[in-house]
């Protein structure tokens, strides 16, 4: 491709018609725990300009929106981790185009530059001023470059009156505009400070490359390269000034023309931010647009402040909880800690297979649940398994040693596997201990898996397996104790329910760990609805069921808020607060007693609206060492949302040194967790600083939480 587009090809009579068309265009403006989320399960529409570049500023500094790290662009980071020291002071040079062909983009800045400025100060005590200056081509009416706003200023209304004066003209003539000169013209024009605690940025929004610096037309003199990219770098650093580049879209009139120039445009933008220490983040590509566009969409939370938590807190916090395993386990065994355990589908590792309706994959899903109700058992998750399998087939292992490997990966102390028959149906299943090839323990069942986890645990030839299930207590030593008889309570009083279930509860186990990463995700969560409906056809009073239902409704409730389809939203809530009053009604029919305490706390809570009863209940849970790990840890989730004010809480409610001791509990204690992975992502964990640099809890299921609906009677 040519480093330059001739000047014949752009003033042509085409090129003149497109000229007026941009002048007439008008700026429009636009106007598995209840709480673990999917966001944004449904594709939306190609978001346009003005969308994508309002999303960028409403999303790309908020902990709570922000997409993640890897839609950011080509190096990988987060413009979250760039925020300054909070006590620092921040400058902001904004450098547009203002040609035509960013008409739209414009409109996107001025909607949402506010928006940007208000997470930038939140909890800061240094301040934030900008100032700004556009550039378009020699031959544009207002000049090639103004400044807008000539002083850097914290005042945010100044900068909407400037922003309000920005109007689009034209980029004659040629596609290729200013830009050299409009970020020349920031950085030596503008008042810097020029102190260490203030940090400096040029923000650049642009959708055209500057000229080459060996272009110069005869017939436009001044359409040329005035200032080279090396200048505009070194000028840069001797001033301490970091350059972050926006690539925008440009108008759908020009897409041939964008698209030819876009290697030149990439190359300049990346180079001044590669240059700077700054960040590049390129909208022309569809999937970091979609997910910008999505994440723009989130509703913007109101804020609870804590205290910062540190790396001392999140140690005290899990020496505390190991301390109160021990002591719980006392009984039972003592040397017994937590067991953490991984469970494969019954396939050869090249063959195997992550489909929720194969049988070879339905038995894990069975095993999991089974030995994931125990007090002290952590089991993997099966999107975690599905990653280290898939990353293990290429490692030219054999079977025994990929399952070495997984559990080294994993993290487990005991890693279940199995063989099928020659249909593919599981026949066995062979639990292995880390560090040790010769299987532990083979268990044959040929497919009837009901009593399979009572058995394993009671045959193994290990303390801490045989620990996990205590002897009966009381006068008669052959009845089995509570917990056996949970593990072998089946799942539903017939065969093809439970395999409905179990299609449901992996599927949506897996669009869980998941979250937004997965296009498919909207798809596989109808699935998991359908299979979930399927099973209450044949038995409608499976609490399970319901329960399972219950989980797929709030999540595609919160996905339609995301998307802002509030009244999608409010009808799926709806539908939560139904199938969960019903399998409230029956609960007894679910096979974990666990499961069950928390279902009564989420309906006292959520359907009932009962708080002060609910959070007695979450926090029993939260406390109790006899309840299984995964529930402890959504009841200390639900109990961070609560006194943080989330849920539509009273004022009174809200406690933040409660909310910062619930999430230490989580980012402790379960640090792989979903949960753990959002609240990082929102306290903005810093692993150099070793603690939160913006204690900030998101409340934003209060309209949610709020909707109403008639409460089923319960038994």
């Amino acid at each position: 491709m040519p480093s330059f587009f001739s000047p014949q090809r752009f003033r042509s009579d085409r090129w003149a018609r497109v000229l007026r068309a941009r002048r007439s265009v008008r700026i429009a403006s636009l106007g598995l725990g209840l709480l673990v989320v999917a966001p944004s399960l449904v594709v939306a529409d190609e978001p346009q300009p003005q969308a994508s570049t309002s999303a960028t500023l409403r999303s790309i500094f908020s902990f709570s929106a922000a997409p993640p790290r890897k839609t950011m662009g080509l190096l990988q980071r987060s413009f979250l981790e760039i925020i300054p020291q909070r006590d620092s002071d921040l400058e902001i040079a904004l450098v547009i185009d203002g040609t035509g062909s960013m008409e739209t983009a414009i409109a996107g800045v001025r909607e949402s530059a506010v928006a940007m400025l208000e997470d930038l100060r939140r909890g800061r005590s240094g301040e934030v001023r900008t100032a700004l200056v556009v550039f378009r081509d020699y031959a544009a009416p207002a000049g090639p470059v103004q400044i807008l706003q000539d002083r850097f200023t914290a005042d945010g209304e100044s900068l909407g009156q400037a922003l309000e004066s920005l109007r689009a003209e034209s980029g004659e003539p040629f596609f290729h505009e200013l830009v050299d000169v409009g970020v020349h013209t920031a950085l030596d024009r503008l008042p810097w400070s020029t102190g260490a605690d203030t940090t400096r940025w040029v923000f650049l929004f642009g959708d055209a490359p500057p000229y080459a610096e060996s272009f110069v037309p005869a017939d436009f003199p001044e359409a040329r390269r005035h200032y080279s990219t090396d200048l505009l770098v070194a000028l840069a650093g001797r001033k301490g000034i970091q350059i972050h580049s926006v690539l925008c879209e440009s108008s759908p009139e020009l897409q041939a023309t964008y698209r030819q120039a876009l290697p030149e445009t990439r190359s300049f933008m990346n180079a001044l931010a590669a240059g700077t220490g700054g960040l590049m983040l390129d909208l022309s590509y569809p999937d970091i647009r979609q997910a910008i566009v999505e994440a723009g969409r989130q509703p913007r939370a109101d804020l609870l402040e804590i205290e910062p938590i540190t790396r001392s807190d999140l140690v005290l916090a899990r020496e505390a909880f190991g301390k109160e395993t021990a002591v719980a386990s006392a009984e039972a065994d003592p040397t017994a800690a937590e067991v953490r355990i991984a469970v494969l589908p019954h396939l050869p590792i090249h063959q195997m297979s992550f489909d929720a309706g194969k049988p070879a994959v339905q038995i894990a899903t069975h095993l999991r649940h089974k030995l994931e109700s125990l007090p002290r058992v952590r089991m993997s998750s099966p999107y975690d398994v599905e990653r280290r399998v898939r990353r293990m087939r290429a490692a030219g292992l054999n079977d025994d040693q990929q399952v070495q490997a997984i559990a080294n990966q994993l993290g487990v102390d005991y890693v279940v596997w199995g063989e099928g028959d020659a249909a593919g149906n599981p026949v066995l299943s062979v639990v292995y201990a880390k560090g040790t090839a010769e299987p532990l323990l083979r268990v044959p069942h040929e497919g009837e898996y009901t009593r399979l986890a009572s058995f394993m645990l009671e045959k193994a030839p290990d303390d801490r397996l045989r620990g996990l299930v205590p002897p009966a207590t009381g006068g008669d030593a052959d009845q089995p104790s509570s917990r056996t008889q949970e593990l072998v309570r089946p799942l539903a009083r017939q065969p093809g329910t439970a395999r409905e279930i179990l299609f449901a509860l992996e599927t949506l186990e897996q669009v869980l760990g998941k979250l937004a990463t997965d296009p498919t995700a909207g798809a596989r969560l109808a699935e998991a609805q359908q299979a979930a409906e399927a099973a209450l056809k044949t038995e409608s009073t499976n609490g399970l069921a319901h329960w399972l239902l219950a989980n797929i409704h709030f999540n595609l409730a919160t996905a339609a808020q995301g998307r802002g389809e509030t009244e999608v939203a409010e009808e799926a809530m709806r539908e939560m607060k139904r199938s969960l009053g019903r399998a409230f009604r029956y609960r007894n029919e679910i096979d974990s007693s666990s499961l069950v305490k928390e279902l009564v706390a989420d309906h006292a809570f959520l359907v009932q609206r009962k708080v002060p009863e609910a959070i007695r209940a979450y926090e029993s849970i939260a406390n109790d060492p006899q309840v299984c790990t995964s529930v402890r840890r959504r009841a200390h989730w639900m109990l961070t949302g609560i006194y943080s004010g989330d849920w539509g809480v009273e004022p009174e409610v809200v406690d933040p040194s409660a909310a910062r001791r619930h999430s230490i509990a989580i980012l402790a204690n379960w640090e792989a967790s979903p949960e753990a992975v959002l609240l990082r992502k929102w306290l903005g964990w810093d692993e150099q600083t070793d603690r939160t640099e913006h204690p900030f809890l998101p409340r934003s299921h209060g309209d949610l939480a709020n909707v109403e609906v008639p409460a089923e009677p319960a038994s």
